[in-house]
């Protein structure tokens, strides 16, 4: 009979001390609610022009360098071959400017050795010193010209170049903004990429527990699954956000808030941009 009454005694102090210590867990845990975020990395581009191919849908995996788009090159082809000419055309009278120049030199120097001598006049001397320096003069202004062209050619091959967008990282294209056809503008995005290696937990701690946490604290990061894993705090704000929540009983002051991030291991590709994530950051002994 001692025994019968006995065993359930023992069942109902097992379950009153589990749920004692289930009670001083999470008295001593501290559950934040966080979101899974990155930096976006949108790629645009740098000259205005139709998107003539869009090589990439949403969801592709694309490496660095990669050829994302093309916009219609014939605009800065045009530009290039317009420059091109210039230089060659200003090349070709150069050559006959700088042998109008030699003559013009062995003419003004003969000139001259004739004028010392009392052989010539003044009219002749000066004739031949104005031919040679406008002959020099005119030399100058075509080399001028050729620099201006290759400096435009230049220009406009680098502006050839632009209409060839490529991937800056590795990565997997997260939006796609822009379509094949349309006329896009500088600055204007045309995909946005995420690297899923670059991914980290965002959370909002109060500032009763902003003091518990140093750069480097491993906490337990739980998914909505269930899944768990474990996160390393790699940036602390120096400064609190505004408060997040208000004293509407005016017996205690706003509470406010300091941002945290921990980088989670996503090889498993698990974590994706805008999941909730828990962090759960034991608060130590009382």
């Amino acid at each position: 009979m001692k025994r019968n009454i006995l065993f359930p005694l023992v069942i109902l102090v097992a379950i009153g001390a589990g749920v004692y210590l289930s009670m001083v867990r999470r008295s001593h845990s501290l559950v934040i609610t966080g979101i899974v975020t990155t930096d976006e990395v949108i790629v645009s581009s740098e000259i205005q022009g139709r998107l003539q191919h869009l090589y990439v849908q949403q969801g592709d995996i694309v490496t660095n360098g990669q050829l994302l788009a093309v916009i219609q090159p014939q605009e800065w082809q045009a530009d290039l071959a317009f420059y091109s000419s210039n230089e060659k055309q200003a090349v070709s009278t150069l050559a006959q400017a700088e042998a109008d120049l030699e003559n013009a030199q062995l003419n003004f120097q003969r000139e001259k050795e004739l004028y010392a001598t009392g052989a010539n006049s003044a009219q002749e001397y000066d004739n031949a010193r104005t031919t040679y320096d406008a002959a020099k003069a005119r030399v100058d202004a075509l080399n001028r010209q050729i620099q201006a062209a290759r400096a435009q050619q230049e220009k406009a091959q680098v502006q050839l170049g632009y209409t060839d967008i490529h991937a800056p990282i590795n990565g997997i294209v997260d939006v796609r903004a822009a379509l094949q056809g349309e006329v896009v503008n500088p600055a204007q995005g045309i995909v946005t990429l995420i690297n899923p290696d670059n991914l980290w937990v965002r959370a909002d701690v109060p500032e009763t527990y902003i003091d518990q946490i140093r750069l480097g604290d491993k906490f337990t990061v739980r998914l909505p699954s269930g899944a768990t894993r474990e996160g390393t705090v790699f940036y602390r704000a120096v400064d609190a956000d505004y408060a997040t929540q208000r004293d509407v009983s005016r017996t205690k002051r706003d509470i406010k808030t300091f941002e945290i991030r921990l980088r989670c291991d996503n090889g498993d590709r698990s974590l994706a941009v805008g999941m909730t994530a828990y962090v759960l950051m034991p608060l130590g002994k009382p």
